[in-house]
This record gives structure tokens, sequence and C-alpha cells, in this order.
């Protein structure tokens, strides 16, 4: 009878169903799917496995990366204006969760030759984005003076569809935390690199706004003359690491 109840164990174990991919997870292998080799010769990105990729990070949630209200607490009585969740990274993507004190703004910042999602999963943001006047490839230098077109700004919460940048269009952004703490998804690709590590260099880059055109009609774009800068131009503005506790990407 042993026997008998040990082998119908096994037959009955053998027909169960495996473990279902959770969503952020299934995101993690659409994004690999979409940016894997994104840096070889000849790569060109799948548009249809953008679209899906982006339709996937729609419907994220703060559960699915294991943002809770104890995670919320504790960047809304931490020191520091931002808490950074890493999730995953490799030469081709990083996936990552950021998370401002209310009323805290990320300075403006660039993502050079990158593809970049963002999705508010708590709280509420502003983004305000723009689109360098730089011809492609030009890798900007602190201290260089550029121009850029401001896109009008936007209010982003939970609800909304995750916002995209692109290796030109909307590619430097700042955000302000409106109600919050507020928390968002990032993925981009390919990530950044120190100039030691890439002839072309690929560090993330500040601006300061020096100056700006108003626009003459509704249809005409706000122009600004933007000084870029290695470092934030607020020098209290840093960030400190949350570990990350939702299911392991690998």
């Amino acid at each position: 009878m042993k026997l008998f109840n040990k082998s119908f164990i096994n037959i009955i174990s053998s027909f169960q169903t495996p473990k279902m991919a959770t969503p952020i997870e299934l995101l993690w292998k659409q994004a690999l799917k979409t940016f894997t080799g994104c840096e070889n010769v000849g790569y060109k990105l799948c548009q249809k496995n953008f679209e899906k990729l982006h339709s996937m990070m729609n419907n994220i949630k703060a559960d699915d990366v294991k943002v809770d209200n104890q995670v919320l607490d504790y960047v809304a009585n931490t020191n520091a204006p931002m808490c950074v969740i890493d999730i995953f990274d490799n030469k081709d993507i990083t996936i990552a969760v950021f998370l401002l004190k209310n009323g805290v703004t990320l300075p403006m910042h660039d993502h050079p030759g990158m593809y970049g999602l963002l999705k508010v999963i708590s709280g509420t943001v502003q983004i305000d984005s723009y689109t360098s006047q730089t011809p492609p490839g030009h890798i900007i230098r602190p201290n260089e003076e550029i121009h850029a077109i401001k896109h009008a700004s936007v209010i982003v919460q939970k609800t909304d569809p995750a916002c995209i940048l692109k290796p030109q269009d909307h590619n430097l952004h700042e955000i302000t935390c409106l109600k919050g703490p507020a928390a968002f998804l990032d993925i981009l690709s390919p990530p950044y690199k120190l100039e030691s590590e890439n002839s072309l260099g690929r560090s993330c880059i500040f601006f300061q706004k020096i100056s700006s055109n108003s626009p003459t009609s509704n249809d005409s774009p706000e122009r600004v003359k933007l000084r870029a800068t290695s470092e934030p131009p607020a020098s209290c503005f840093y960030s400190t690491n949350i570990k990350y506790l939702g299911p392991p990407l690998r």
C-alpha cells in the first residue's frame, strides 16, 4: 500500500501545472527580447516588440515589484530626497524603481542614445521633457551649452500609460513629485556607461536652464538654452538604495 501511495503521488506531481511567471518576470523577458544586442552593429529596434513592451509596462503595479506602504513610509521618513531599487541590469538593459519624496525634483538629465519607458506606480509626478537640438550622435560634455525644445509639462499618475523617451525625442527630462512619495518603474536601453568603459561615452549629464524664448503662438514650441554639468545643479540632491524584494530576475 505504501508503494502504491508513493507511485500515485509521483504520477500526480508529474501533472502539476508549472509555476506561472509574474508580471515583472514577463516584462523583463519582453525587455530582453526587445533590446538584446542593442549595441551590436546592424541592430534595429523591432517596433512590434517595443509596442508590446510598452503595453505590458502599462499594466505593471506597485505590488508587482513589492513597493508597499512600508516602503513608501521609509522613503517619506529618510533623509535622502530619492531612493532607488535596482531590479536588473546587464549590458543591454537596466530595470529600476525610483522613489521621490513629496515636493522633490529629480534634476534635468539626459539619456544619451537610449530608449526609455517610465511607468508611475504610486503617487503623482510632473514630467518636463526636452528634445536636444544637437546633431544625432553628438556627445554632450560638461559646461557645454546646447539648445533644446521644451515640450508641454505632463502630470502622470499610476492610472496613466508609461511615458516613452527615444534617442533623439524627449531625451532630457526632470521629474517633480507632486503627491508622494511617488514611485516609478524605469527601463533604459542601452544602460549608462562611464566614458572609460566605452569610447563613445554614455554617462549621465545634468542640465541648468540658462534662458528661454517664449512661444509666439500656441503652436510654437518653447526654445531653451541649457548648460551641461556633470553633477546635479542642486548640491543637496542625492539618493540612497533600497533592497529589491520582488521576484528575482535571472
